[in-house]
């Protein structure tokens, strides 16, 4: 479909628009080409789009209060060791069941530990990680660096990757089989469950786009 010339029926009335069908300028091709520029797609040389957490104030701050409250509670199975390692006579060595209470104390302890340290790890992530949508590629920001993936080393993109500090979240699988880890979508135990975000499918677009060559034939 394209824009008409004349208005009129007469060719010498005088109201005549330019000659849209020799350019660019149909109406779908502007219609792409605006679809492409709300995506950060091809059309859109230069730019730099970044996608961020869903909710990274909320998030970082519930993370950290989980920490914090862990951090705390592990602190609890020390002390018990502690004063049971005191209360023993002077010479006299822990009995079995002592020992046995003594390792599951300790066991607990690096195991509320370590949960302390992860949901640190991931509130500070959340704060800082971001995915920057780029011509060369993308351009992923965790918690202390960032990795540069361009659009020809990129396999697809991953919506459900189970990590063991993360969890559930997402990743960019490069052609060589490795993962970068896309901090930015980490996912809360309750939304699991959830279908991928408009992100996730936002960027599976974008590497479309680009592996296929850029921008569609009219």
């Amino acid at each position: 479909m394209t824009i008409p010339r004349q208005i009129g029926p007469e060719p010498t009335s005088g109201s005549v628009l330019p000659d849209y069908s020799r350019s660019t300028a149909t109406v779908e091709r502007m219609v792409d080409a605006l679809d492409a520029r709300r995506r950060g797609g091809p059309s859109s040389r230069g730019q730099v789009r970044a996608l961020l957490p869903r909710n990274p104030t909320m998030d970082t701050l519930l993370r950290s209060v989980i920490a914090a409250v862990l951090l705390g509670i592990a602190l609890i199975p020390v002390i018990i060791m502690v004063l049971l390692l005191v209360g023993l006579d002077d010479g006299r060595a822990p009995g079995l069941a002592m020992i046995l209470v003594l390792l599951a104390m300790g066991a607990m302890a690096v195991l509320l530990l370590l949960l302390g340290l992860r949901f640190a790890w991931v509130a500070l992530c959340t704060a800082r990680s971001r995915v920057e949508i780029t011509d060369a590629g993308l351009r992923v920001v965790g918690a202390v660096g960032s990795t540069e993936v361009p659009w020809r080393d990129i396999e697809g993109i991953e919506s459900k990757v189970v990590h063991p500090v993360h969890w559930l979240t997402a990743a960019v699988r490069r052609k060589d089989g490795r993962r970068v880890i896309m901090s930015a979508f980490d996912r809360h135990v309750w939304t699991w469950s959830e279908p991928t975000g408009q992100d996730i499918r936002l960027l599976r677009t974008v590497l479309h786009e680009h592996t296929s060559g850029g921008r569609r034939r009219p």
